[in-house]
């Protein structure tokens, strides 16, 4: 059956009425990956010393005006370093579980069962090419705004003392260069998706992304951006549920309570975005392709052997 393009507002309704029948397989992996990386977030902040700069930070925040910058860079040091596991943990959530929901989804337009087993071990199975293709991502990025902030900060240094020239012309080059940084951002963000619904590799995948969402850049960007504020309140109203908890005490079983909650729905909203994510994927591969159902059937599927080739008669 041939896949068609749809409206902005069907394809997001798609994707929830998807939801309804994925969940199941979707919400296993989101437990499964969450939770052990929430625990790995919450201990690298403990043992690094960073959870006692974010306490610091939002009880006694005059403490830091007292330090000389030697002593302020040493409290910030193991905040920074907890970050930076965070991120690195955070990334292989992120990827494993779109991954995950790219699968759920695939398997759910061509009619075929979808279970939590195959999703995740179809996710895992791409998981490498995922990371590899999100670093690459990553390491253009930091380049493109590296060199951005360079360009950007030449009026001020140029002039010594900053003036209403230097100004505008800071704020003239911050627009122009801030642009190309947001266009690779979206036109790269279906390449997880093209990773974990095609058989494509790290640079096929980013290539691909590009292609695709050229000429609908700002109709991905919008629904990027709905979808992530959808996502965000739903964040919002589980820190609600969480809140109760947390505020029942300094510390015991609450506490754990409320941090449990905030983990464990980290990775379904992630995995429920993702599957938002992977439902724009094949509208834009709709409006390029001539793209059907069977496509889509059997990807990321064991294959059969092939029978060995017979001798010639």
């Amino acid at each position: 059956m041939r896949i068609t393009p749809r409206p902005f507002g069907q394809i997001l309704g798609d994707a929830t009425n998807a939801l309804a029948r994925v969940w199941k397989a979707v919400l296993i992996p989101a437990l499964i990956v969450s939770i052990p990386a929430g625990v790995i977030t919450i201990v690298a902040f403990s043992v690094t010393g960073g959870d006692e700069f974010m306490e610091l930070a939002l009880n006694n925040p005059d403490f830091f005006e007292t330090l000389t910058d030697e002593e302020l860079l040493e409290v910030l040091t193991p905040f920074y370093i907890a970050a930076g596991i965070a991120l690195v943990v955070q990334t292989i959530l992120s990827v494993i579980l779109n991954l995950v929901a790219a699968r759920a989804v695939a398997l759910d337009i061509t009619g075929n069962s979808t279970t939590a087993r195959e999703v995740m071990g179809q996710g895992l199975k791409r998981t490498p090419r995922g990371l590899a293709a999100v670093l690459v991502i990553g390491v253009g990025l930091i380049i493109l705004f590296t060199l951005g902030f360079f360009v950007w900060s030449v009026p001020f240094v140029s002039v010594g003392t900053p003036n209403t020239g230097s100004v505008l012309v800071a704020a003239l080059l911050f627009v122009l260069l801030l642009g190309p940084g947001v266009w690779a951002t979206i036109s790269v963000s279906a390449t997880v998706a093209a990773i974990g619904m095609e058989e494509v590799g790290v640079m096929d995948s980013i290539q691909r992304s590009i292609r695709l969402v050229r000429g609908r850049w700002w109709a991905t960007a919008g629904y990027l951006l709905l979808v992530g504020l959808l996502g965000g309140i739903a964040v919002q109203l589980i820190q609600l549920i969480a809140f109760p908890f947390a505020a029942a005490g300094s510390g015991g079983i609450a506490v754990l309570i409320g941090a449990l909650l905030g983990i464990a729905a980290q990775g379904v909203i992630v995995v429920l975005i993702g599957v938002a994510h992977a439902h724009w994927y094949v509208d834009l591969r709709a409006r390029r392709e001539d793209l059907t159902t069977e496509d889509l059937a059997g990807v990321g599927r064991e294959q059969p052997p092939l029978p060995p080739a017979q001798p010639p008669s």
